[in-house]
Order: structure tokens, then sequence, then C-alpha cells
């Protein structure tokens, strides 16, 4: 099937920002930062935390040593940060917060809900998520805990966490069942891991979205509508693919193909304050058949009408697109008075599309990136 592409084939127009793009915080030779998650609080300061497990980061000495991640703090709508420390946050679940990233939800009865993806050794990628909840703001938070009872292959990336009108709790994962891959981005089914009693139990879909291709549907992300949910997920086909929930995440739709062209490579869904979506994704055309790169330029694309239709990508980062010896990825995004900020983060890259080491030096050039972006007409 072939996407209608609409006006994406057009010139790409460009982001108008309130504050530039500006890396706040730099890649170390053995540290990398990615997946960040954010919540602005009542007060007007916003909490930020991110991974920094990733390669060639050891990750069973971090988990020994460090396995919950540091809480940073901005008083300047993202301008600057603040380190609040290690989050106070009893952990004796196994593993760490990995590269996959975190999520932070205010919830209808008030509190904040921490997610993050957790490494697992022996696991490709990770296992089910951590979930923890605040009382306070941040200042101090439960012991963390498994959701779901079904331990193998998980995916949970940043910014990912909604919760429904109903109160349901909804984390949205990728998942490979036994037999279907030996290795991280091999064939994913989307589905999701949901609770109705405020996170004390947790159940999955019973019926997940499946996309016969060499990545499946991976990585999703969801957004509430007014008739059930949208799924958004990266696959190996060249575009981003689309699945619809009118259970509230219990049963999901074949999937289907949107006019967002794309590598396999990672997008954030979300509802701007004037409910329209918004989707934070590479819009680039793949390097070959199930290619996870390019991952360059980061754009934005709006909708109005529920994903039904997109409008033309805007560029927000297009370091490194000409030379393909970059990564622009795993954004966040937080609503502010100003605009919207958003953080993310800049890699090298193999410009052959691989994830080969590419030397401590290349590993250090780029880290967290953030800008405040104004609001889409």
């Amino acid at each position: 099937m072939t996407p209608d592409l609409g006006g994406t084939t057009a010139p790409l127009g460009h982001a108008c920002f309130v504050e530039p793009p500006a890396i706040f915080v730099r890649h170390t030779a053995q540290r990398q930062f990615i997946g960040p998650g954010t919540i602005m609080l009542p007060c007007g300061d916003i909490l930020m935390a991110a991974p920094w497990g990733r390669p060639p980061t050891n990750i069973e000495e971090l988990e020994a040593t460090a396995p919950v991640p540091r809480l940073c703090r901005s008083r300047d709508n993202g301008r600057t940060w603040d380190d609040d420390g290690l989050m106070t946050m009893q952990w004796s679940v196994g593993g760490m917060i990995s590269d996959g990233g975190i999520s932070f939800l205010r919830l209808l009865d008030d509190r904040l809900m921490f997610t993050a993806h957790r490494h697992v050794r022996g696991l490709h990628g990770g296992g089910l998520p951590v979930v923890s909840y605040s009382g306070d703001d941040g200042v101090s938070w439960s012991d963390a805990a498994v959701t779901g009872t079904s331990e193998g292959v998980w995916y949970i990336m940043n910014e990912r966490t909604i919760q429904t009108t109903s109160g349901r709790i909804i984390v949205p994962a990728s998942h490979m069942p036994r037999g279907t891959g030996s290795f991280e981005g091999d064939r994913n089914i989307g589905l999701c891991l949901y609770s109705d009693d405020g996170g004390q139990s947790w159940r999955q879909s019973r019926r997940a979205a499946m996309l016969d291709d060499a990545r499946g549907m991976a990585e999703p992300c969801v957004a509430r509508m007014a008739d059930g949910l949208l799924m958004l997920a990266r696959t190996g086909s060249g575009w981003l693919y689309q699945s619809r929930s009118v259970d509230e995440g219990e049963t999901w739709s074949d999937p289907s193909p949107t006019s967002l062209r794309s590598p396999c490579a990672p997008l954030t869904l979300k509802t701007l304050p004037d409910k329209r979506l918004i989707v934070f994704y590479n819009h680039a055309q793949p390097l070959r058949p199930g290619a996870f790169f390019p991952r360059t330029p980061l754009c934005y694309s709006v909708s109005g009408d529920g994903g039904e239709h997109w409008d033309p990508p805007v560029i927000i980062d297009d370091t490194g697109a000409e030379a393909r010896d970059r990564q622009c990825i795993y954004p966040a995004a937080c609503w502010t008075p100003e605009g919207m900020l958003l953080l993310w983060s800049v890699h090298a890259a193999d410009p052959s599309g691989g994830f080969g080491d590419i030397g401590p030096e290349l590993r250090r050039a780029g880290g967290g990136k953030r800008a405040i972006v104004a609001y889409p007409s």
C-alpha cells in the first residue's frame, strides 16, 4: 500500500525559535545522554530526567552503583538546568534504567508517575518497565515496581505514558515475543500495558498491532482521540504506521501507513494545548529497506483531524543531514507559556547506516540539546 503523500513532497519549512537549539549537557566517552522525560510543576519549574546508560557504557557496572537517574530542574522554561541529585527511590527490582527513556505524567489524583525502560541482563533491549509515584512533586518517590508479570524483551521509550478520562493509565510498549527475533530491532508487536486501579495492578492488550515487515510496530506512541486511541510506530517500511483502539488499548486495529516518511527511527507523539496532534520524528528517506538511518533532520508535523492527515513537516534540527553523520533522536516536549520546550539527543552516526563502533571522539560529539519552539500556527 502506497501512502498518500499529501504535501510532504514540498520543500520543508523551518521551525520558529523562541530560544534556538543549543547543547545543554555533553556526552562523555563512557556516558551517553538519551531519552529524556519532562514534567512542568504547578510552581512553573520543569523536572527532567534521562538515562545515561547506552553503549559503550558498562551497564552492569552502572547497575551496581547507580540504577536510578538524577533529577534536573529548570526555573527558566528549560534554558538552564540545575542538578537536583539522584531520585530518592528505593530500587530492588533488578536491572537498571537504560537508554529507552523516561516518562513523567501528572495523574488525575495529582500524583506524579515515573515510567522508565529497564535493562535486564540477558535480554535484548530490556525487560518490563518500572514505575514509581510521587505525592510531593518529585521530592520523594515510592519504591520502584515492575509493571506486568511476563518478563521478556520489551521496549518502553521516553515521553509515552498517558491517562484516559476514565482513569486508565496506559504505557505503550513494543514486545518481541519468543521466536520472532533475536536482536534489538527485530520484528516487534505494538501494544499497551494498562492499569485501572491507579497503578496497583497491570494487564496488557489482548490484541496487539502487528505488521508483517522487518521491524514490525516498534516503539509505539499513543494519544487520546475523541473516538478512542491512536497509536503511531516506527517500522521497516519507510513510513510511520498507525493503529487505532476503541476500547482504551485492549485491542488494536490492523496497522496502516501514514504520510510520514521515516526510517525505523525514534518518534514522539503528543497532544498540543489546543488539542491538535503533533509528532516529532526523523523525516528522511531510509538508506535501504528496513534501515534505521538516516536519523536527521528532526522534524515535527501537526494533525488537526485526529491523525487522518498530517501537515508538511517542519525542521527543528538538521545537524549532519547532508553528511549523514549525526543522529537527532528521542525528543521530549513540554508546553511552556513561551512555546514548546524540546529536548533531544544528538549523537554521531556512521554514514553507511550501521551501529558499529565509531570511536570515543565521535561518541563525545554531541549531547543533550534543547530549544524553545513557537507553537504551530
